[in-house]
């Protein structure tokens, strides 16, 4: 696992599980680059609580080098009820999907 920090995806928020979560910009490069874990705050509901959004790649077996991570977010997107957080490196696109929340 390679840990970082975005800071252009500090403070962006989406919707998902019924609530609003709000990024912090910490985020860990699992797998090889396959699954970004970002973590987020709850600011709806029980505000506060702390979750880690695990987003895995759409389209493996190609993803982002965690050797070089550096920050590289593009967007965040929304296809009907799934959503996706879009990174750019040297010319390539990656999506990645929310497939899970875990609560810290």
């Amino acid at each position: 696992m390679f840990q970082a920090r975005w800071d252009d995806i500090k403070g962006r928020e989406l919707r998902h599980g019924g609530h609003t979560w709000e990024l912090t910009g910490d985020i860990a490069i699992e797998d090889s680059g396959e699954v970004l874990s970002v973590e987020a705050r709850q600011v709806d509901g029980v505000k506060g609580d702390i979750a880690r959004l695990q987003f895995d790649i759409d389209g493996p077996p190609h993803s982002l080098n965690p050797g070089n991570a550096g920050e590289h977010f593009n967007r965040l997107e929304r296809v009907g009820e799934r959503q996706y957080l879009v990174v750019k490196n040297e010319g390539r696109t990656y999506r990645y999907e929310l497939h899970r929340i875990e609560y810290v």
